[in-house]
């Protein structure tokens, strides 16, 4: 059995992986697991290839992907029904916004079956916020606070080399365009119109949202487009405050042994509210694989309470499912505590089959702007003019998905 999974714990994800299989593997003895992990924009690519390579050597049977994928890949009929394999399943307790996610469209039939999810936080120093206020909450609960933070941090560490107010969690060191989905959010803008038929990349409140991200770019607040850690870290000082989706239990909560304390907070409001981002990761079998049984088999153990919450601690994500979510978060206070407010502010990606397709036309646009600004060729004018083109090609994807 072939499995396809993204990078959850980085490097050591497939050695993590094949320990945490353990278990399972002695229950289903002479079954054999053989674990791939894929990148987000190589496994996105290689979607549009799959139907092609079903039957064939080498085709995945499970594939875990984020959750705003499923309309899609169902559209393109890569997915099995898992209803059809067990008219038992059920995701009636998984978390209310990712439930939809789960579904053919217009239907109760369930394509895929929710694994983990996480949530944007803001997360900072402790030690190093108080040499520049006594208010960090206050401060950083804005956008326009959380810049003239930056700016006094970086005026402050002046001396400090490699130092960056902000560590950029981007895997390849880019502006990650989901990282600014709540700075888009919070000026009342999104990816379509609330119809979901004309697109939302030409709305003055879109570009506003995504300029204030590039802006720590290009104001020097965080790194881009250098080797990942290799500077702008903050467990090794070079960085003072991280947006991230990871909640990083073992650093956020005290485990670890470093000698600073880390707080966290609702990501700034660019507008009237905070809205931090949900997010989730999905499981799916692909059409015509030979081990369907085992494949469902697999996705039932994984998604079992007590291995939901075993997945979670390991890879620093939530349950997402409900009654695992809740042991998880009351497990430690400095959870509940810290999370409470931020997940009643959360918001998920829009249910819509091209949700995929014009993150991907966004990521790209991120990715241009990243690379103008380490060429010192960044104009905010690009952007606009980017996002004009992007509005175009977004409105004959909608014609063409006819959503």
């Amino acid at each position: 059995m072939i499995f396809w999974m993204m990078p959850d714990n980085s490097t050591q994800t497939q050695r993590m992986m094949e320990k945490f299989l353990v278990d399972f593997k002695k229950c289903n003895p002479g079954l054999t697991i053989d674990i791939k992990v894929i990148n987000r924009r190589i496994l996105w690519t290689k979607m549009f290839t799959l139907k092609h390579e079903i039957g064939r050597e080498g085709c995945p049977d499970i594939i875990a992907f984020p959750h705003y994928w499923t309309g899609l890949l169902v559209k393109a009929n890569i997915l099995e029904n898992l209803s059809g394999l067990d008219k038992s399943l059920r995701v009636d307790d998984c978390l209310d916004p990712l439930r939809p996610f789960c579904y053919k469209k217009d239907s109760n039939d369930i394509y895929s079956y929710p694994w983990w999810t996480d949530i944007t936080a803001l997360h900072y120093r402790e030690d190093h916020l108080k040499l520049i206020t006594d208010k960090p909450e206050e401060l950083l609960s804005t956008w326009s606070g959380f810049m003239q933070a930056c700016q006094m941090l970086k005026e402050h560490f002046a001396g400090q080399e490699d130092y960056y107010p902000v560590q950029n969690n981007d895997w390849r060191g880019s502006l990650s365009y989901r990282s600014a989905l709540h700075c888009v959010w919070g000026y009342g803008a999104d990816l379509f119109n609330k119809e979901g038929d004309v697109s939302g990349l030409k709305d003055d409140g879109f570009r506003k949202g995504l300029q204030d991200f590039i802006d720590l770019a290009l104001k020097g607040y965080m790194p881009i487009l250098k080797e990942r850690s290799s500077n702008g870290a903050i467990s090794r000082g070079k960085a003072s405050i991280m947006l991230t989706r990871r909640q990083g239990i073992g650093m956020f909560e005290g485990n670890n042994e470093a000698s600073f304390a880390v707080r966290t907070l609702p990501v700034p409001k660019t507008g009237s509210d905070s809205i931090n981002y949900m997010s989730g990761v999905n499981l799916g079998i692909v059409r015509g694989s030979s081990e369907t049984h085992s494949a469902l088999d697999l996705i039932k153990w994984l998604t079992r309470p007590e291995k939901q919450v075993e997945y979670a601690s390991l890879t620093e994500v939530f349950p997402a499912l409900g009654g695992s979510f809740e042991s998880f978060l009351l497990a430690s206070p400095h959870r509940i505590r810290n999370y409470a407010h931020i997940i009643a502010g959360a918001r998920t990606m829009r249910n819509h089959i091209a949700s995929g397709t014009v993150m991907e036309i966004v990521g790209n646009i991120m990715s241009k702007a990243a690379s103008a600004i380490v060429m010192d060729k960044y104009n905010p004018s690009f952007l606009k003019e980017d996002l004009k083109k992007a509005d175009e090609e977004v409105n004959n994807i909608l014609h063409l998905y006819n959503e």
